[in-house]
């Protein structure tokens, strides 16, 4: 019964020091339960709650159901049409952060990361994703979402699910090559992995084909009707049983891919329809349990032992995002422009926390590295979130100055002596 007074807890934690922080410092209330997480763990309590069975039941259940609701948001028409600049500039940024922040690791701290470059580098990369959904929020909330500068951050960070996607995969099929097993047995579970991704790739491209003819029959189906609900537990459950019996921790990439599906084979009326109860689900209801057991394995002390580490990774993250972005961004956004382009760039937090988690419960990386990587995405937050907002409110002229001069330059000379004022 004492899972219920956590959730309790939680969830007036949710509604005072959530609310407080969201308002004034801009940061989702996941970091609050994050940071209460981290806390009891620290003081012991609770302690029985959190590593009980039914604690971890729901807490994975709230895991699968944020990244259904990751896969239901992910546009795959958008991607489709995404030009040089942002396919481009999203591999170099990734990769770029991911690799300074995989030699660090590996040169400093090798025993962080089981000795091996390829952990390293799985858990820079992993760290280097962006977190689009503060982007947005960010961009509209300045009315510059549908600007050049606006779109290119967002297709970056559309783009950027995909270096995700294919980040978790990875992540989750290493341990097969790692657990210390026959190399006959590990050839075995990576052709069951392989096999796997590619019946859920299968799976999820035959479903998007049937999705003109899904979609036509299903518009037909009554909005309050019970069967589009069912429809869409049934495909989230269904991909996650088939992911889950190739390999146990594939059930998290096949729930991405469950919202990818979802999102073809029904009709948008119903998507919206039933987007906010989904989120809810997966959110609010089944959420915080997730967000407690991720700041549960923090370790404070860890945390206040190697400070450096943060800083460094933090450092790391800020400079190379903001180099590179001037490198890539500044004949076609202007210099400063693309400084502040690196800024926003740098948000984080989707299933990148995911990731680093996996990594940790795998044994691939140790505690004080995951405590130092979590802390850095809950401290970059807010830092991002308002050197971003001003440097937007400072430059928003110019931002939006680069889109008129390009509509008066490809304008035909007939319709800008027309649109000069008569003498």
């Amino acid at each position: 019964m004492d899972i219920f007074l956590l959730a309790a807890i939680t969830c007036l934690v949710i509604v005072t020091a959530g609310y407080l922080i969201n308002r004034y410092f801009q940061m989702p209330w996941m970091f609050t339960v994050v940071i209460f997480g981290m806390i009891l763990s620290s003081l012991g309590l609770f302690k029985d709650v959190m590593g009980s069975v039914e604690f971890h039941f729901l807490s994975q259940i709230g895991m699968l159901f944020f990244l259904f609701t990751i896969g239901i948001d992910l546009e795959l028409r958008d991607i489709g049409k995404l030009g040089k600049y942002i396919v481009g500039g999203n591999i170099l940024l990734t990769l770029t952060e991911g690799s300074l922040i995989a030699l660090f690791l590996y040169f400093v701290f090798p025993e962080f990361v089981s000795h091996s470059i390829v952990v390293a580098l799985l858990c820079g990369i992993a760290f280097g994703t962006v977190g689009e959904v503060i982007l947005l929020a960010i961009l509209k909330e300045f009315g510059l979402e549908k600007t050049r500068f606006g779109q290119l951050a967002l297709g970056i960070g559309v783009f950027d699910d995909v270096f995700e996607i294919l980040a978790l995969a990875v992540i989750v099929a290493l341990p097969a090559f790692t657990s210390g097993a026959s190399q006959n047995a590990a050839w075995q579970k990576s052709l069951n992995i392989v096999l796997t991704l590619a019946g859920i790739l299968i799976g999820t491209v035959l479903l998007s084909l049937a999705g003109k003819f899904t979609r036509r029959f299903l518009e037909k189906i009554p909005g309050d009707s019970f069967v589009i609900p069912f429809i869409i537990f049934m495909m989230l459950f269904a991909f996650i049983y088939f992911g889950a019996t190739g390999f146990e921790n594939l059930g998290v990439v096949a729930a991405i891919f469950s919202g990818i599906a979802v999102r073809q084979v029904l009709p948008d009326k119903f998507i919206q329809q039933y987007k906010k109860p989904v989120f809810f689900v997966g959110n609010i209801f089944l959420g915080p349990f997730f967000f407690l057991s991720l700041g549960g394995s923090m370790s404070l002390n860890a945390m206040l032992t190697y400070p450096l580490l943060i800083l460094i990774i933090m450092v790391i993250s800020l400079s190379s995002r903001m180099a590179i972005s001037y490198l890539l961004f500044h004949k076609l956004l202007g210099k400063r422009q693309s400084l502040v382009m690196g800024v926003g760039l740098t948000a984080k937090f989707s299933t990148s926390v995911i990731s680093e988690n996996l990594l940790f419960t795998s044994g691939l990386i140790t505690q004080p590295l995951y405590s130092a990587l979590m802390a850095a995405f809950i401290i970059l937050k807010p830092i991002i979130v308002g050197v971003f907002s001003r440097s937007l409110a400072a430059h928003k002229i110019l931002i939006q100055s680069i889109d008129l001069k390009d509509e008066v330059l490809t304008k035909p000379s007939s319709q800008q002596a027309a649109d000069k004022p008569l003498l």
